[in-house]
Order: structure tokens, then C-alpha cells, then sequence
């Protein structure tokens, strides 16, 4: 039950992780073109933003998903580093109380 637990709490921070990360560079690539117009893309090909001048002066800005893949890989990727993070963790924990209980 523990392990459930963790691993939804992992896939929760990967979740919020990978989408913060999907905004910042989106976010990037509104500002690091300047004023030209075209189509921009990031983070592997994954986000783009697009931008239109229309013929009544006006900017026209569009964000979007371009290909969810390497977002999915992201969110895989930071969940088990995270599941691996408490492994480890947990083996720590249960040697310093190992140890702790051999020097008694």
C-alpha cells in the first residue's frame, strides 16, 4: 500500500513537472523571437508557437502541442527517477537503523 501510494505521488510531481515545463518554454519561445512572425518550435518538437501579423495591424499569437511523445517520455522518465529516488532512500533508512540497532 505504501508503494501504491508513492507511486501515484510520483506520477503527480511528474505530471506537474513535465507541465511546467511545457509552459516555460512555451512562454520562452513567445519571447526569444522578437517580433518576427513564423512559426516557433521547443522542447524536442513537442510545443510551438506561432505568430501572425494580420492585415489590420494586429498580432495574432498561437500556442500548442505539436507532438506529445516527448512530453510522455518526460513524464515516464521523472516518475521513475522518482520511484528510485525512495528505493534508494528506503535501503538508506533501513541500514542507518541496521547499524543503529548493531551498536546498541
Amino acid at each position: 500500500m505504501k508503494w501504491l501510494f508513492r507511486t501515484v505521488g510520483s506520477a503527480v510531481a511528474a505530471l506537474v513537472i513535465t507541465a511546467g515545463t511545457a509552459v516555460i518554454t512555451a512562454i520562452w519561445l513567445m519571447f526569444s523571437g522578437g517580433a518576427a512572425e513564423g512559426r516557433r518550435v521547443g522542447y524536442f518538437g513537442s510545443i510551438f508557437v506561432e505568430v501572425q501579423q494580420s492585415p489590420d495591424a494586429s498580432t495574432q499569437l498561437g500556442v500548442g502541442l505539436n507532438d506529445p511523445i516527448p512530453l510522455g517520455i518526460t513524464f515516464v522518465v521523472i516518475t521513475l527517477l522518482l520511484l528510485a529516488v525512495m528505493a534508494v532512500h528506503d535501503q538508506l533508512r533501513a541500514r542507518k537503523k541496521a547499524l543503529l540497532a548493531a551498536a546498541d
